[in-house]
């Protein structure tokens, strides 16, 4: 059976930035949050599907004193716990109250901050405040992961440089077509000519939104047909266990996270299904278009449940665990070296 890399609990959907490329589309006016016992019986269920639980919205510190409860609750369930964050609600001249919620939230289980920064958000949130944000949880013993979304008009290099000197670990994401970000100009996305290519990092990774909306990852789940297999459930129609039992035993997400929406395309590709009812783009900006337009499409849906049965897809996806597990070991084996 499947374990996801982590699980995500979009705790509020407010946010007192208005980012330009939101892909979740917060803000101060969005509405939506997760009722605190509701969120403690996800937490419940989470141990049987993923060591880890993140807090994220929104602007999960919003919420403060709720949140600061649920991360100890976490912690007695042996989960490890990491929250997002866009630091819109850092004073740089009122750095103690930073400075108290960071360490309280360490004492209570909190592995790991993620702090959400690029240019999108400094027209928000000038860099001061995701700067003192990352330097207040460094002193108090926090990994501290900074996440940038990066538009093909921008050099990811000179975003990483504003965290010199600090001990953070940099993720630079390209920017995606979805969301917010639907108006930006065209320029600012990576665009490809022919069908792109590349494994699925996030499908590992669901997401649980407060009107109990449960998605396969925060990007395409969320603006897919409620037919696509990327809309997992409704918790407010059967429970979370249900849900993700019946996810991790769907064969498309493996394939997802092994061989991509590419990989998709291959099964598929000398099926009557896919003649008939796939129609590629003449551009694409990123592997989330691809896996909307196949996982929208039932009969294309219907069609790899009914190839995954089939010799030569099985025998796809084993050549692909292979080779991921072998990337793994050499990652693996590099990191220990480096460290030595």
């Amino acid at each position: 059976m499947i374990r996801y890399e982590v699980v995500g609990l979009l705790y509020t959907m407010t946010c007192p930035l208005t980012c330009a490329h939101c892909i979740v589309e917060s803000s101060p006016k969005a509405q939506g949050k997760m009722k605190k016992e509701v969120a403690e019986g996800y937490l419940r269920v989470i141990p049987k599907y993923s060591d880890t639980v993140c807090f994220t919205g929104g602007e999960p510190f919003l919420y403060f004193n709720e949140v600061l409860d649920l991360v100890r609750q976490a912690k007695a369930l042996g989960l490890k716990i990491t929250m997002v964050s866009g630091a819109g609600w850092v004073r740089v001249d009122k750095a103690e109250i930073a400075r108290e919620r960071v360490s309280l939230l360490k004492e209570a289980g909190l592995n790991s901050l993620c702090i959400s920064w690029d240019e999108y958000h400094e027209a928000g949130a000038p860099r001061e405040q995701p700067l003192l944000l990352a330097s207040l949880a460094n002193e108090c013993g926090l990994q501290v992961l900074v996440r940038s979304v990066i538009p093909a008009t921008c050099n990811y290099q000179e975003q990483e440089k504003v965290f010199a000197g600090i001990p953070i670990h940099y993720q630079p994401v390209k920017l995606i077509q979805l969301g917010a970000a639907k108006k930006l100009p065209k320029e600012q996305f990576y665009q490809y000519d022919g069908l792109p290519r590349g494994r699925c990092s996030v499908v590992y990774s669901p997401a649980i939104e407060p009107d109990g909306n449960v998605y396969a990852c925060c990007g395409p789940g969320r603006f897919s047909l409620p037919s696509s297999p990327l809309i997992l459930g409704n918790t407010n129609r059967e429970d979370l266990d249900t849900i993700f039992a019946r996810a991790t035993a769907d064969p498309i997400f493996e394939a997802l996270a092994l061989v991509g929406p590419y990989g998709l395309h291959e099964i598929l590709k000398d099926t009557p299904a896919m003649k008939d009812h796939f129609h590629p783009r003449r551009q694409y900006s990123s592997i989330c278009d691809l896996c909307i337009d196949i996982c929208d499409t039932p009969e294309l849906v219907a069609t790899l449940h009914e190839r995954m049965n089939e010799a030569d897809s099985k025998a796809l996806l084993v050549a692909a665990r292979l080779w991921y597990a072998e990337n793994q070991r050499r990652e693996s084996c590099g990191h220990a070296i480096s460290n030595a």
